[in-house]
């Protein structure tokens, strides 16, 4: 079983594999008509695997939900995603608001405000008891999240070790993203998976850009970090072809935190 590194920085195949399984715990909810996070059944799947975790504090308000986990050594801010279309929606309102340093989304930005007092306020008490070196994830809506999270500790200039995000949109401006790649670019690992057009909005032509490293996950589920553009056409491409052959493919297939945690935990990083 892979391990946490908690003050390691750098790109980690530990690190790498814990933040995709906790950003996949975060979508388990208390019902299927309770999106709270269910964290008591949450931490007994942790602990299956590392005794070492000791709690897990969950937060659901209005469409946004997140979990704080709490492990002997470190502590992770995981954001969940959405999973119905109707909440992605909500989101699509592709006007920025002028935040921090920058201008952010402004669907992404209030969906990580629903809940970031709550786990802010939780995050502080923690280290109060034990200090710790904090980690950001999630996938989809939960990625954007991250990333405004990720952007307030800039913005205090709080520590905090890296973001790992999966199958994210964009989030903030061009300029934006020129500050935010300053400060954390080499913290910050973003990963696509082959088809997944939800990594393709909000568009460039309105103004939005990706932050941090970027690495590929090919149809054949290998990594790659900063594929040229030619490759990924072709992977594209070929990918594309591989699900419309499936049954039952609706245009997101690529799109599921499955298939994210499946490469990571493959782990066959190539070096283009």
């Amino acid at each position: 079983m892979k391990k946490v590194t908690p003050y390691k920085t750098s790109l980690d195949a530990g690190n790498a594999y814990w933040m995709a399984r906790l950003a996949s715990e975060a979508y388990l909810s208390t019902s299927t008509d309770n999106p709270t996070p269910d964290n008591d059944a949450i931490l007994m799947n942790l602990k299956a695997d590392d005794h070492k975790f000791i709690s897990v504090f969950g937060v659901n308000k209005k469409s946004a939900q997140a979990i704080l986990i709490e492990h002997e050594h470190y502590l992770c801010m995981a954001f969940r995603g959405t999973d119905e279309m109707a909440d992605w929606l909500d989101n699509m309102n592709a006007f920025s608001t002028k935040e921090l340093f920058g201008e952010f989304h402004r669907g992404f930005w209030h969906s990580l405000d629903d809940v970031w007092y709550p786990l802010y306020k939780t995050y502080c008490l923690l280290q109060k008891i034990k200090k710790r070196p904090l980690f950001f994830t999630g996938h989809s809506l939960g990625g954007a999240m991250a990333t405004i999270a990720a952007a307030k500790f800039i913005h205090l200039d709080e520590p905090f070790t890296s973001v790992y995000t999966f199958g994210q949109p964009r989030v903030v401006s061009r300029h934006t993203a020129q500050i935010y790649n300053m400060e954390c670019k080499d913290r910050f690992f973003r990963f696509h998976n082959n088809n997944d057009i939800v990594t393709r909005i909000p568009s460039r032509m309105m103004g939005y850009s990706h932050v941090g490293r970027y690495f590929y996950i090919s149809e054949e589920k290998t990594i790659h970090q900063e594929p040229g553009y030619w490759f990924r056409f072709i992977d594209y491409f070929d990918g594309a072809i591989s699900a419309a052959q499936e049954k039952g493919f609706d245009g997101i297939e690529d799109h599921g935190m499955e298939h994210y945690l499946n490469a990571i935990t493959k782990w066959q990083l190539e070096s283009d």
